[in-house]
């Protein structure tokens, strides 16, 4: 098998599988519990947020908190953000452009709670437009939300331009969804107040997530209980997952320019290589994050395209894991005007840390045999 889906999931490494499970048999003890074993318990959680703390150079300006994947931690933080802004800054800023773990959180916002929701608009090449984001800043804007790198196309969105725009709008919560940068691209927290990450999208485990947040003191808990987590996420924390974050986190930050390098080469062999082939269209932009290439078969449908690489042995995508079984076009390439026939029949190859040249050379090989299989549909 050929794995190139790699913005939905990736394969955890061993060496962090072997982490979660040694923590499991030797220091499952609960950190909240105030005996010998607890107390151990709960000095290896801090050690391990320092270590992320270094890791990713926060400088000790965030607090750290282990959450179930970034989804978990879009919610908290949006929400929670909110609720503590409505009586004094009640519009909220985002682009279709987003995850829907934030999309979905923002229109429950606005529909549900009573706030007033306002999307930027979306250039061609699929970056927000800093321009209209300036104009649309005003003192009422309590939240802003954007994501570093778009689990689509690929897009690496401005985020130190948002950033440096918010300056002047100190009530303003800038809030990042880091899922598809970590470990791809190489990323600076300035000025950013909120960050999520998720542990497999970069050889980690599924059900760890991060939230990195300044100035917690201005968020509201949407999970009460016993008060873990500084009281935003009560409930036992899971010490094994955390610990064994760390080593996906280390992994990936150190690995990141190898990484980059390695991504770069394959991506663009593989643009190279489709520029032969007549009716299919590049749709990611060239500057893009290296590892997701999103590709357009006017005239053939995504999920026949997927279904025939996959007998083949090759695991590619449509849109996001997310929101693939939906059955309707994709927001973020309608927003970049792209014909109906190009965005039904788009897919999406991702890269990873673990994609070998092997496994570029076979997907070339597997793309000839399904291009002469479906070439008589293109437009």
């Amino acid at each position: 098998m050929i794995y190139l889906d790699n913005a939905a999931t990736t394969k955890a490494d061993e060496s962090v599988v072997d982490s979660f499970v040694k923590v499991n048999q030797t220091l499952y003890f609960n950190p909240n519990s105030p005996h010998q074993a607890g107390l151990q318990a709960e000095k290896l959680l801090v050690q391990a947020k320092e270590e992320i703390n270094r890791t990713l150079d926060l400088a000790h300006q965030y607090e750290i908190i282990f959450t179930s994947g970034a989804t978990e931690s879009n919610n908290m933080a949006l929400k929670g953000i909110a609720y503590r802004k409505k009586e004094t800054a009640n519009e909220i800023i985002t682009s279709v452009l987003e995850h829907p773990s934030v999309l979905e959180v923002m229109r429950y916002l606005e529909e549900k709670q009573g706030f007033e929701l306002k999307y930027i608009n979306v250039k061609e090449d699929g970056t927000i437009d800093i321009d209209h984001l300036k104009s649309l800043m005003s003192d009422k804007v309590g939240l802003v939300t954007c994501m570093y790198v778009n689990n689509v196309m690929g897009q690496i969105q401005p985020i130190q331009d948002i950033a440096d725009i918010l300056k002047d709008y100190p009530r303003a919560h800038f809030h990042v969804d880091g899922v598809q940068a970590l470990g791809k691209i190489p990323m600076n927290f300035n000025g950013i107040d909120s960050l999520s990450l998720s542990g497999h999208k970069f050889n980690g485990l599924k059900g760890q997530g991060l939230l990195l947040i300044k100035n917690i003191q201005n968020i509201e808990p949407v999970i009460h209980g016993g008060g873990q987590e500084y009281g935003l996420r009560s409930g036992t924390v899971n010490l094994p997952m955390a610990i064994s974050m760390v080593k996906a986190i280390k992994q990936a930050v150190q690995g990141t320019e190898e990484t980059n390098r390695k991504l770069k080469l394959f991506n663009q062999a593989i643009v190279t290589f489709l520029k032969d082939f007549k009716g299919v269209y590049i749709n990611s932009p060239e500057n893009g994050a290296p590892h997701i290439i999103n590709i357009g078969f006017p005239g053939v449908k995504g999920e026949v395209l997927v279904n025939a690489f996959s007998k083949h042995g090759v695991m590619v995508s449509t849109t996001s894991a997310c929101s693939s079984k939906r059955g309707k076009l994709n927001e973020v390439l309608l927003a970049m005007g792209l014909s109906d026939s190009r965005i039904e029949g788009s897919i999406r190859i991702s890269l990873g840390a673990q994609t070998s040249e092997a496994d570029i050379q076979t997907f070339k090989d597997i793309f000839k045999m399904v291009y002469e299989e479906v070439k008589e549909l293109l437009k």
